[in-house]
């Protein structure tokens, strides 16, 4: 698929930089996001309207994270997000194969005045893999996050250190503290950017999230990775303990045969596709077009 909302030139910042920052998302589509974000977490005018209403939510979250709720999501917006062309393009790209699943896809919520959010600077490759990751010339999962709010310099701004700063290092230790690594932390950019944002950036990639410096307001963050599929170093959330959802029998019904991929439903052509399994999966998700699946 051809990428163009991800251009030539954001490709050669991320392999050059190791994080690129493009808007996918419109002033309407983030509206649209929004309206599913509401059904888990509260905006900030009604966080701070009905504070005691929310105890619970707020006390769910842990260390320098806010409350969080994992795709597939209540209605289709947000999941749109977690399948978007442009951003499966840009990973399949990345990572030199054509089939790739969702890692995991988390939303979180930040509001000012809750806890503390400071974060030192690290790598994800820790939690999503047992081993170590390859340079990015061979990478095999790809993280990104998408902002459904603006993010100021006062909202918790996720910090990165470019990767000219930092490549050929040896990436243990994997958290660096500000005191024993300041040359690292001398190069680190604030990503202040507007609602509808997304920076992919890699396994290889120091970064972390700040302090929320405000006294009011709220960050929305959307955290999405990528794996090639086939990998069992390769960590990724299991989604077949969330079969009989509403929210995957949803997801499953309205997306495509390949987003479908992306949690591990078999491809079409497959050779578990017969009729008795045909059959089965059209009773069991009766509002899907099981057409692309029927063995001819």
């Amino acid at each position: 698929m051809t990428s163009t909302l991800i251009s030539e030139a954001d490709f050669e910042h991320w392999t050059k930089h190791g994080y690129v920052v493009v808007r996918l998302l419109d002033d309407d589509k983030v509206k649209e996001v929004l309206d599913n974000v509401y059904d888990y977490f509260p905006s900030w005018e009604e966080y701070t309207k009905r504070r005691h209403r929310y105890d619970a939510l707020i006390a769910s979250a842990t260390g320098t994270l806010g409350p969080r709720a994992a795709f597939p999501f209540v209605g289709s917006a947000l999941n749109s997000v977690a399948t978007h062309p442009e951003l499966l393009s840009f990973a399949r790209r990345v990572m030199g194969v054509d089939r790739i699943m969702i890692s995991h896809s988390i939303l979180i919520a930040k509001y000012a005045g809750t806890r503390d959010f400071e974060q030192n600077l690290h790598c994800d490759y820790g939690n999503n893999t047992l081993v170590y990751p390859k340079p990015d010339t061979a990478i095999v999962d790809v993280p990104s996050i998408t902002y459904y709010t603006d993010v100021t310099v006062d909202l918790g701004p996720t910090h990165l250190v470019p990767q000219e700063f930092t490549r050929g290092l040896l990436l243990e230790p994997r958290f660096r503290t500000r005191d024993d690594y300041p040359e690292i932390y001398q190069h680190e950019l604030a990503l202040t950017v507007p609602a509808g944002s997304t920076v992919i950036y890699s396994m290889n990639t120091f970064h972390r999230g700040s302090a929320m410096r405000a006294t009011e307001g709220m960050r929305l963050s959307h955290h999405t990775s990528y794996k090639a599929s086939g990998l069992t170093w390769c960590g990724q959330v299991t989604f077949q303990h969330q079969g009989g959802s509403p929210e995957m029998d949803h997801f499953l019904e309205t997306a495509t045969p390949a987003d479908r991929e992306l949690v591990g439903f078999p491809p079409v052509g497959d050779p578990y596709w017969d009729e008795v399994t045909v059959a089965g999966v059209a009773a069991r998700y009766p509002k899907m077009d099981i057409e692309p699946y029927r063995v001819s």
